[in-house]
Parts: structure tokens; C-alpha cells; sequence
């Protein structure tokens, strides 16, 4: 249990770090940008510029979800190798749903 608390904290040091890293070089980022599309959203309305910034949520959202959702199913299914059950075993004891959809 111990082994898997410093593991925990590694993992949430190291996405800490990535995280401090990413909102360090946010405004060198945010810079990107080509004239067209700059001067496009400066002469919109606030309506059209709230717009883009909606359309940007919308277009960003579903890849973190993705991302998050592979990240997790590749997370719980690390040890799935190490964890080999003789199939006699297997059927012998009750599992949840959960555990049936992992062993697929």
C-alpha cells in the first residue's frame, strides 16, 4: 500500500509539473495567432466574440475527453498482464461489471 501511495504521489507531482509548465507557457502560446484571424475577431461584435470562444470550447473539449477517457482505460489496465488468473479460478469467483468489462 505504501509502494502505491509514492506512486500516486509521483504521478501527481509529475501532472502537477506538466500542468505548471503548460499555464508557464500559455501566453507565449496564446500569441500564435495570424493577422487575418486577429483582425476578424477584433472587428466582431460581442456577440461573434463570444461565439468564438464558445466554438473553441466546443472544439477543445472532445479531444481532452478522449484523451482522459484512453489515459484511464490504459491506467486501470496496466497490470492486466501481471494479474493472470487461471480460468478456473476465474469462474469460481463472483465479479463485478466493472472487472468483466476490464477482462474483455
Amino acid at each position: 500500500m505504501l509502494i502505491q501511495m509514492r506512486n500516486l504521489r509521483k504521478v501527481v507531482s509529475a501532472v502537477g509539473a506538466a500542468f505548471a509548465v503548460a499555464l508557464l507557457s500559455a501566453h507565449s502560446a496564446f500569441a500564435q495567432g495570424c493577422a487575418l484571424c486577429y483582425n476578424d475577431a477584433s472587428a466582431a461584435s460581442p456577440r461573434g466574440i463570444a461565439a468564438l470562444r464558445h466554438g473553441i470550447l466546443v472544439l477543445a473539449i472532445p479531444p481532452m475527453l478522449i484523451f482522459a477517457s484512453i489515459f484511464v482505460v490504459l491506467y486501470r489496465r496496466r497490470n492486466l498482464a501481471h494479474d493472470v488468473v487461471h480460468p478456473s479460478k476465474r469462474a469460481n469467483r463472483a465479479s463485478s461489471v466493472s472487472e468483466i468489462i476490464l477482462n474483455l
